[in-house]
């Protein structure tokens, strides 16, 4: 279990490091054409002023050009995710950092509401400064495998309102995944281990 945990906290790390890595790489692919490359730079400016994170938009053009997307279908990408962006950074407050907004904006991609990711924020209790950026991609996560949005941000709204550690929340993660995919119901699953982490912060002193 240690084992595991520390490879969930480790990828994490890692996807993390190589979001920073691509903040000095703020270039446009060479192979769009010159009209596409204006629209998209006005875009991203647009974002940048706004106060949006701007390495995931080019990261997400660089993906469209890797798969071959015509230039219409990566702009309109572009378009989804500064919305995406915009919306998360309104709902987890100004004082959110570039990870916490993107790591909002795909837990938004997922399906989870903007008002779930403001309780989010206000359940952090007696740690206001303690970044969310790994509640927010457990959230994310359970609502891509399967689990309603609406009941996995209760249950890890719950966790974070009670000062979880972030490594007790990737094991919260995991131990759903698993139950999940040993059949057990998405709400059957989250009310266990819901319940199994509250009893494991209780007993601590």
């Amino acid at each position: 279990m240690i084992v595991r945990l520390f490879a969930l906290a480790l990828a994490f790390a890692m996807s993390t490091a190589t979001m920073r890595a691509q903040e000095v790489d703020r270039t446009l692919p060479s192979q769009l054409s010159a009209p596409t490359r204006a629209t998209l730079e006005r875009l991203i400016d647009s974002a940048r002023v706004a106060g949006l994170p701007v390495d995931p938009l080019y990261s997400k053009v660089r993906e469209g050009v890797f798969r071959g997307a015509d230039e219409p279908r990566v702009l309109a990408a572009v378009r989804r995710l500064t919305r995406d962006l915009a919306d998360a950074y309104s709902a987890l407050g100004d004082s959110a950092g570039a990870e916490e907004i993107a790591a909002g904006a795909n837990a938004l991609r997922a399906g989870v509401r903007p008002t779930d990711l403001s309780r989010l924020r206000e359940s952090r209790g007696r740690r206001p400064d303690h970044p969310l950026t790994v509640a927010l991609v457990v959230l994310a996560d359970l609502a891509t495998r399967g689990v309603p949005p609406a009941m996995a941000a209760a249950s890890v709204n719950e966790l974070v309102a009670r000062n979880v550690s972030d490594g007790s929340l990737l094991s919260f993660r995991q131990n759903v995944e698993r139950d999940l995919v040993g059949g057990r119901s998405a709400a059957s699953a989250l009310d266990a281990r819901t319940k199994a982490m509250i009893d494991d912060d209780r007993r601590r002193p």
